[in-house]
């Protein structure tokens, strides 16, 4: 088992783990920021959009919202027990439009004209964060908007600091993982492939918002 295919073990065992008390988590907060994130896709009634990472579907009541029963959000996620707390809500409000997809974001098959791309919280994990943002920036419609909500390191906090924040470890988020800078590969590959790149901290630096648009 190669080192990649070894975290998603991981992190695959962390949030089955965690997945019914997802809701309640820190992490599930941030209600104001997942509200803007989906403000930034300017989705319309009729869009078809992506949550890439979609987890227990946190996301799904705003984006409902958005693009009514008309549309269709597709959410995709590793975890088969996240994914089962997705249904449940989904079933629960009697959304129908709901399409739910277990797999790697990396390989994921983007539709093609899609109106919106969406992930909170998940590329954080994905060594290949930056090949999620090209292949979903080229199945975006033009003009579209690729949005991401997620966790940083602050630049003025040094890397030992971790170890202060012991709760870390219990997302996921491993010496590795902050090493790896997945915050600065997404803005990289996101200027890279799309326009109007922007980037906002929040939280002393821990949370940014950040969003793009496909020519």
């Amino acid at each position: 088992m190669n080192k990649s295919s070894s975290e998603q073990v991981e992190v695959i065992d962390i949030y089955r783990k965690r997945a019914k008390g997802y809701d309640a988590s820190g992490i599930a907060g941030l209600e104001s920021w997942r509200k803007e994130a989906v403000q930034l896709l300017n989705l319309k009634p009729g869009d078809q959009v992506v949550d890439i990472g979609c987890g227990t579907g946190l996301n799904f009541a705003l984006l409902e919202e958005a693009v009514g029963p008309e549309g269709k959000i597709v959410g995709v996620d590793l975890t088969d027990a996240m994914l089962d707390q997705a249904r449940q809500r989904a079933d629960k409000q009697g959304w129908k439009n709901i399409e739910l997809v277990q797999s790697d974001a990396v390989q994921y098959e983007f539709p093609p004209q899609v109106g919106g791309i969406i992930s909170a919280f998940a590329l954080t994990f994905i060594p290949d964060c930056a090949r999620v943002i090209h292949n979903g920036s080229q199945a975006l419609a033009p003009g579209r908007m690729w949005v991401v909500l997620d966790m940083a390191w602050p630049a003025a906090l040094p890397l030992w600091g971790r170890h202060i924040l012991f709760f870390l470890s219990s997302y996921g988020i491993t010496s590795d993982v902050i090493q790896h800078r997945p915050w600065e590969l997404v803005h990289q590959a996101m200027s890279q492939h799309l326009v109007d790149v922007t980037r906002k901290h929040f939280w002393l630096g821990f949370f940014y918002l950040a969003s793009g648009r496909r020519p």
